[in-house]
């Protein structure tokens, strides 16, 4: 079984979830790719039955485009409806300060809209500093095993589902 995780970044802490998440499936027995949404021309979501995506939470507690990223935005309008039917879907998000969760649902409910089973509420971590493009302090070890438990119950789920 194969699973795909996309994700964007500026300062590296979001590639750093998505590789624990990695981790997590990975030590379920599934083959993962990570992909960062810049190397993208569009989700290619045909031969994996997990789609993770990713975002640094922008606002993410404010109403503001609900606190997604602009690519990650992107990739997720250039889904059809129905693209994901039978796949299971999970969001994360990195934050620096506060918020998150409403990064995550919006990601969710994207990716339910393109007809993901999304078993989780998603994933929120803590690191960074405010409007920095410099990588600042790390996710805690808790929060990287978070992540990694994250993407053990989502490659559980499509388990499930297959």
């Amino acid at each position: 079984m194969r699973a795909l995780i996309v994700y964007y970044t500026k300062t590296g802490h979001t590639r750093r979830a998505a590789e624990d998440i990695a981790e997590g499936l990975r030590n379920e027995g599934l083959d993962v790719t990570i992909q960062a949404v810049a190397e993208m021309t569009g989700p290619d979501v045909a031969n994996h039955a997990v789609i993770v995506v990713g975002s640094p939470c922008h606002a993410g507690s404010l109403a503001i485009r609900a606190g997604v990223s602009g690519p990650v935005r992107s990739v997720l309008k250039a889904l059809a409806p129905g693209a994901l039917a039978g796949k299971v879907g999970g969001a994360f998000a990195v934050h620096c300060s506060y918020g998150g969760h409403r990064t995550t649902r919006a990601i969710a409910k994207r990716l339910r809209d393109a007809g993901a089973h999304v078993p989780h509420q998603g994933v929120v971590v803590k690191a960074g500093v405010p409007f920095s493009l410099y990588t600042g302090p790390l996710a805690s070890e808790e929060s990287r095993e978070q992540l990694r438990q994250f993407g053990q119950a989502l490659a559980r789920a499509a388990g499930a589902v297959a």
